[in-house]
């Protein structure tokens, strides 16, 4: 068996010829005329077989009497193996038998020897030619099948309509969503979707869209075959001839009830909610009112009590047991305290109410501001102050005061036992950004307590024997809270406590 192979890796070719010098002759034709032609050649049908199932050429030139196996037994299996495989007779022999036979083994064309190679690579080119065409075809096929169960499968729906607007063609998920199946939706316009349930302007400005040659998406309300509604989210295109004309509409489209059901449960919540809130800023602004006029309204009787008590006291001292003066004093400096508190609650409650007034401003200025007064306050204590420095933020200066005040007044406060305090104002590093603290080595407090203590009037636990009101750390808070920061507190009984606060413009450094 003689074989040789030549060109690239495009269309091939196998030639099986048992007579050598035919065989060298046609095959040298061959590769001139087509050099980029992949070239079998074989020497009888076996070996012309063998080669083909193992190289698949496209086109196959025989002649029909051969040793060992002859050209049509050769085609016949051929054949077998792949119907689409050109296969073109070469033989000095024209009975018609053999010519009957061949044509129902199936060649595609017979050439008569001597050769005439102008005949034969027409031959050759029609071959190929059609090989191409049909590529073409199978791979347009292959697309055509890949695109279809594309749109079979989608998970949208999809509706195919003529340019009168009749249904032509829905994929199964149509089906699911409107429950419709194919027989019973082809033909028909889908207006028959309609709930009625949508502004008849949507549908004008759908046919008014399409009509212009554009695209329309939207959502539409539409009825499902058991009656139900649905809601889906649409869009709609044309499709065009290769003149330009509107041959198609497509519509793609997407169940969104559940959204749509979210959406109306979520605007339904909303609107409860912004009801409740509106009732609760009600509440408070009737509270904050109450509040207000009940202790403005205080300070008139408080003061008569306390001015009488302290008349009666002055005028009939000489008069009274020691258990008398002792009551009138305790009226009195309970009248004082009732003042104090009283006051603290309106400037509490102004808090909520007052316009920020945010500026740069160094809180360590601040703070050595409030420790130097702690110190002309008793300058009989030890007290050491650590204070940050070269630290910025943007806020109300008034209102970090009175912060600083509180945090460290009571640092201040808690660690009068101590030989040598140490009070330290400072800032750190966290996750979320900075934070500030004031720090005291004093008694602490039970960790449990921590949330606590920020509420109005609340007193740690050993605690009754210092001054004040239980009112500062929740002014601390409220007033933290206004600049969108936050507060906490942490302490080791025994071993000091910290406070923390944080603003919500954040730390400049400098």
């Amino acid at each position: 068996m003689d074989k040789g192979e030549c060109g690239d890796r495009g269309s091939s070719l196998l030639y099986v010829e048992d007579e050598a010098d035919v065989r060298e002759l046609v095959s040298g034709m061959l590769k001139k005329n087509y050099p980029g032609l992949r070239l079998f050649v074989a020497g009888d049908g076996r070996s012309g077989l063998e080669l083909f199932t193992q190289r698949q050429p496209e086109i196959v030139i025989t002649d029909i009497r051969m040793p060992v196996m002859d050209g049509l037994r050769m085609a016949s299996a051929i054949r077998a193996q792949n119907p689409d495989t050109f296969i073109i007779a070469v033989t000095a022999h024209s009975d018609t038998d053999q010519l009957l036979n061949a044509i129902e083994i199936g060649f595609n064309h017979y050439v008569l020897k001597p050769v005439d190679y102008r005949k034969l690579f027409a031959v050759i080119d029609k071959c190929r030619v059609l090989h191409r065409l049909k590529q073409q075809v199978q791979a347009q096929s292959a697309h055509i099948r890949l695109l279809s169960r594309v749109v079979a499968e989608s998970p949208s729906s999809v509706v195919i309509t003529d340019v009168e607007g009749n249904i032509t063609y829905v994929n199964p998920r149509f089906s699911l969503l409107t429950g419709y199946s194919e027989e019973e939706a082809i033909g028909r316009h889908p207006r028959f979707l309609k709930s009625d349930a949508m502004p008849a302007g949507v549908y004008d400005e759908l046919r008014n869209c399409l009509t212009s040659g554009g695209e329309w998406r939207g959502e539409l309300l539409n009825r499902h075959k058991n009656g139900s509604f649905y809601w889906e989210s649409v869009s709609i295109f044309p499709l065009r001839g290769e003149a330009g004309e509107v041959v198609n509409f497509v519509a793609v489209s997407e169940d969104i009830s559940g959204r749509k059901e979210a959406e109306t449960a979520i605007q339904g919540l909303n609107a409860e909610l912004a009801a409740r809130a509106a009732d609760l800023e009600a509440a408070n602004r009737e509270l904050e009112a109450c509040n207000y006029t009940v202790a403005h309204d205080l300070h008139g009787p408080l003061q008569w009590i306390g001015g009488y008590s302290r008349v009666v006291l002055k005028q009939n001292a000489h008069r009274l047991d020691d258990r008398s003066r002792l009551y009138l004093e305790e009226i009195s400096q309970g009248v004082v305290r009732m003042e104090q508190i009283i006051t603290a609650l309106l400037r509490f409650s102004r808090l909520s109410h007052d316009l920020l007034q945010r500026e740069r401003v160094d809180p360590g200025e601040i703070a050595r501001i409030v420790a130097a007064d702690l110190v002309k306050s008793d300058q009989s204590r030890q007290v050491v102050f650590r204070i940050v420095e070269g630290v910025t933020v943007v806020a109300d200066r008034q209102l970090l005061l009175v912060v600083l005040q509180n945090l460290l007044g009571n640092a201040w406060k808690y660690t009068a036992d101590r030989q040598v305090a140490v009070i330290e104002f400072g800032v750190m590093e966290r996750a979320g950004g900075a934070a500030f603290f004031v720090r005291d080595n004093g008694p602490g407090f039970d960790p449990a307590a921590a949330e606590k203590i920020f509420l109005p009037f609340q007193r740690l636990a050993g605690c009754d024997g210092q001054k004040g009101l239980g009112i500062g750390l929740a002014t601390v808070q409220r007033i933290i809270l206004r600049h969108d920061g936050a507060v906490w507190a942490e302490a080791v009984p025994g071993a000091g406590s910290t406070f923390y606060f944080t603003l919500g413009g954040g730390v400049l450094q400098e």
